[in-house]
């Protein structure tokens, strides 16, 4: 296809900016009068709060004029928006993949109380409902990676592997033969439960992540081994380990770890699972085994559950939450959630932190302002629901278990790439500015880091 002078393409970074989350980016292609309009990702922005109060401003674009939405992934930061679009007009399909599709009932569920609860407190009013929640699931389109969708003549989206958490996805869209890839959340190599990234060819601009841009992650075995010791410490002290996870990939990760070293001869203490968002996660975890490393598999099709074993307890209610600490002896508690800007790990953290036989394990990334992050920067006094805690607890944090790519993985996959140009978002300045330099300096591709708000156009490189 020719280029053609009354044609333009442009980006605006909506959200995801500069910022690990809030995740929203819309294409907008222009051929002369007809404008097609493609959203990836509507996802929160989170920080101190679950659902920070900016979410409640208007999007920068009209909803009801978006000619497709697709998502990358399950997390909140990726899709805890949609409601709100769809409240606020969007009436066409959500794309995305089946597992995906499976897993943003359950998470919006969680995440639209979740919200309420603090516009409650916060004396705010949320940016949508329950009933918006129930409204955007009949939008949802489940699809197949690799299977070409038209959003318009000459415009279509294709979703390939991003190795992140359960069937996430990268998204490449082609708009008049120019190829631009997103790829949300980016998966490390190797992927600790799914398939490995895959890498699409042709892509002329690039779109990349950067939560962990500027460092990389331990090595797995060195967070099994500190996940093992941790449960060691608290078998002498007769204390309780405390892991604050994220109900999405994390948990699942930690519970077939502690799963293989129960079965090795590590002491079976007791593990409670105290979260129900991420008891349903791991449901769908179990009914989806084709999205899994085959190692997983296997064990599933054997009959063996990976992510269950006999002194694990589930809870679901509060009152069953509460009767955790009636547990004597050394325990284990996962839950959520995982930067304890929320749920049920709060509860623990005010009974658990003042004790320095106890430990609380930090297992994933704690985004500035947050509560986890004031806890890993080693806070000896922190205010929970507005009540202050002393923090005598040994306070650990590993990083192997994180599902995202670092540094080197990042580089690794621009270089594989290899587009004409890449656009760093969804990690903070510092790391964003890191990665840029990598691949501007290491591979000789051109780099940008655009600010929130900001509209890029693209070159019509379709030929």
């Amino acid at each position: 296809m020719e280029n053609n002078t009354d044609t333009s393409i442009s980006i605006l970074f909506a959200g995801g900016a500069r910022k690990v989350t809030g995740s929203n980016f819309l294409v907008e292609a222009r051929r002369g009068e007809v404008v097609t309009r493609i959203l990836v990702d509507c996802g929160l922005t989170q920080g101190g709060r679950f659902c920070e109060s900016e979410n409640n401003e208007p999007f920068p674009y009209d909803a009801k004029e978006v000619d497709a939405v697709f998502v990358t992934h399950a997390h909140a930061d990726h899709i805890g928006l949609l409601p709100k679009l769809v409240k606020d007009g969007y009436t066409k399909k959500v794309y995305t993949t089946k597992a995906t599709a499976d897993l943003i009932p359950v998470m919006l569920s969680d995440a639209v109380s979740l919200i309420a609860r603090e516009a409650a407190q916060c004396d705010s009013v949320p940016p949508y409902a329950k009933e918006d929640v129930e409204n955007l699931i009949a939008h949802l389109e489940p699809v197949a990676y690799k299977e070409v969708i038209s959003v318009r003549e000459g415009i279509t989206a294709t979703l390939y592997n991003a190795g992140h958490i359960l069937r996430s996805a990268l998204v490449l869209l082609d708009v008049w033969g120019t190829h631009i890839l997103f790829t949300g959340d980016l998966g490390r190599t190797p992927a600790l439960l799914t398939d490995d990234p895959e890498i699409p060819e042709g892509v002329d601009y690039l779109i990349t992540e950067s939560v962990y841009g500027n460092r990389t992650h331990e090595p797995v075995e060195s967070s099994e081994k500190a996940l093992k010791n941790a449960v060691q410490y608290v078998e002498k002290t007769g204390g309780t380990l405390l892991i604050p996870s994220f109900s999405l990939e994390r948990t699942q990760i930690i519970l077939s770890v502690l799963d293989r070293f129960f079965e090795e001869g590590v002491e079976p203490l007791p593990v409670f699972l105290d979260s129900p968002l991420a008891t349903r996660v791991t449901e769908v975890y179990a009914r989806n085994p084709d999205f899994l490393r085959s190692e997983f598999q296997t064990e599933l099709q054997k009959g063996n559950d990976p992510f269950s074993f006999k002194n694990l307890r589930v809870t679901y209610t509060k009152e069953d939450s509460q009767e955790i600490e009636e547990a004597q002896g050394a325990k284990v508690i996962i839950a959520g959630a995982g930067m304890s800007h929320g749920g049920r790990v709060r509860n623990h953290e005010k009974k658990y932190l003042p004790d320095p036989n106890n430990m609380l394990l930090l297992v994933g990334y704690q985004t500035p302002g947050s509560l986890g992050r004031r806890l890993q920067d080693g806070a000896k006094e922190v205010t929970i629901d507005r009540k202050k805690v002393s923090v005598r607890a040994k306070v650990a944090k590993v990083g192997g278990f994180s599902a995202h790519a670092d540094r080197d993985d990042l580089v690794a996959f621009a270089e594989k790439v290899n587009p004409k140009q890449v656009f760093v978002v969804l990690g903070e300045m510092e790391s964003a500015s890191f990665l840029a330099q990598r691949i501007s300096g290491f591979l000789g591709i051109k780099t940008y880091i655009p600010q929130k708000g900001e509209r890029i156009e693209l070159e019509n490189l379709g030929t």
